[in-house]
């Protein structure tokens, strides 16, 4: 009877045995502290190892089978035991726990598992399209609260930027750090050691609107004589069916010089916006290539999505447009009402399946009134004129700087286009803009000049120049020329 009671003796010492051990399996000197490893635990979860005697300098690692060690992360150590996180780059598997403190001691084995996916807390996410550095980044979605974070993870490096969260009736309002650079994110979600990825590889820059933008050209004709300009106006007669006689002709060609239609010019046309403290446009002021001074422009009226628009120049005779309205859905110009001298018409304003600006419909039966033309994306002109010409790489304009293309389309074209197109793109309220700037533009008289541009640091496009060093006269088309045309752009 006395050995059996000694056998259950043994065996009960035997199940009460901690489960740390020292790395000698219990042959040599025994580990500095008594403890219990978990037999499972979640990677890039916590890991608690109950016990005493862990020492302010203690590090506990995993070994795999390769005899690679990761030590836990963020380690924390109480008079309870040692706690730390497990590595999110290790893998699922068996790995035995290593104490370093006063040598080594191999104090147990865990199984790795991973953590179930636990799904979004939040309801109905929306983050921006394109983040603006320099401005609040609004979510919205059903469901954040106090404890919740946003984290901005660099696509490029990995590097998170944790934001300023409050509360707001649609979401989350979000302050974005100074200095954050410029690239691509993906936001994320955190709630405690979990977090959930609200979107992916969104771009950020800086945000700038138009202020304004000034265009400058400059004509030198060849010298011209009298009996040239006789002989070309005699032979141009003819070829329109409506002969001159030379003595009309030396007359008519008297009158071009004399009225300087072969000086230098040089002309000047500028455009500028008053913004008021939402961003919405205020005011806008105008000189033309041949007035003299600038004046007021359009004064604008923003209730909602309904921006409406009083041309100033319409009051001084200048202008057929009295007024307009345009009706706004996701920040781009849906319809229009335009009010002429003497009618009012409504139009449709079109876009392709990537958000750029096709055209422009009567809204009554739906006909096309302007149809812009794209070749792969990058805006070449109206249809059937081809203004613009692309490189296989070209170069790209800042995400929300305005349509560079389209802002010299409508320049060059203004007494085509309609005044409330053009100030709609320089309002960048007409679709996605076409990054891509275009390598040339083709001229008048069919010669096509290569674009230059200037960049600001954050990417804005600051000037643009183009010359033509052989072309022909605007006025004749016939004799020689030589011009240049710059445009400067200014931000806020």
């Amino acid at each position: 009877m006395k050995k059996l009671w000694l056998l259950l003796l043994a065996g009960c010492a035997m199940t009460l045995t901690p489960a740390c051990t020292n790395e000698d399996d219990d042959k040599g000197p025994a580990a500095p502290v008594e403890c219990s490893v978990p037999a499972t635990a979640e990677i890039g979860g916590t890991m608690t190892i109950s016990g005493q005697g862990f020492a302010a300098t203690a590090e506990v690692a995993l070994r795999d089978a390769a005899g690679v060690e990761t030590p836990l992360e963020d380690p924390e150590i109480t008079a309870s035991g040692f706690t730390g996180t497990v590595p999110a780059t290790l893998k699922e598997g068996s790995y035995t726990v290593v104490l370093h403190q006063d040598g080594t001691w191999e104090i147990g084995q865990v199984t790795l598992t991973v953590a179930p996916v636990k799904e979004n807390p939040v309801l109905n996410v929306v983050v921006p399209s394109a983040i603006r550095l320099n401005e609040t980044l609004e979510i919205a979605g059903l469901g954040f609260t106090q404890e919740m974070g946003i984290v901005l993870r660099n696509t490029a490096d990995q590097e998170r930027t944790e934001l300023t969260v409050a509360l707001s009736s649609n979401g989350v309002e979000c302050t974005i750090p100074s200095g954050t650079a410029a690239g691509s994110y993906d936001v994320i979600l955190t709630q405690g050691n979990d977090e959930w990825t609200l979107a992916e590889a969104v771009p950020a820059a800086v945000y700038k609107r138009l202020k304004s933008v000034t265009v400058n050209s400059t004509i030198e004709c060849e010298e011209v004589t009298l009996e040239e300009l006789t002989q070309f106006l005699i032979e141009d007669s003819k070829n329109q069916g409506m002969p001159m006689d030379e003595a009309t002709a030396q007359a008519y060609a008297e009158m071009y010089i004399s009225y300087g239609a072969f000086d230098p010019t040089v002309t000047t046309a500028s455009y500028s916006f008053t913004y008021d403290a939402s961003g919405n446009p205020a005011g806008s002021k105008m000189k033309g290539m041949y007035d003299e001074a600038e004046s007021d422009w359009f004064s604008f009226t923003v209730d909602g999505d309904r921006i409406s628009a009083t041309n100033q120049k319409f009051e001084e005779g200048t202008d057929g447009m009295r007024s307009f309205a345009w009706t706004l859905n996701n920040g781009r110009v849906d319809q229009s009402a335009v009010s002429y001298e003497k009618r009012d018409v409504n139009y449709v304003w079109a876009y392709d399946a990537q958000g750029l600006w096709s055209g422009v419909n009567f809204a009554v039966d739906n006909s096309a009134y302007m149809t812009l033309a794209y070749d792969a994306g990058k805006f070449t002109g109206s249809e059937g004129n081809s203004m613009f010409t692309y490189d296989a790489a070209p170069q790209q304009n800042a995400i929300f700087g305005i349509d560079i293309a389209k802002l010299i389309f409508g320049l060059q074209t203004i007494n085509i286009i309609e005044a409330d197109h053009l100030a709609a793109i320089l309002l960048n309220l007409a679709g996605t803009p076409s990054t891509a700037l275009p390598a040339t533009i083709t001229e008048m008289d069919g010669s096509t000049p290569g674009i230059t541009y200037q960049f600001d640091e954050e990417g804005y496009v600051t000037k643009i120049d183009w010359e033509v060093a052989n072309g022909k006269d605007p006025n004749f088309q016939h004799f020689d020329a030589s011009s240049k045309t710059s445009y400067t752009l200014i931000y806020e």
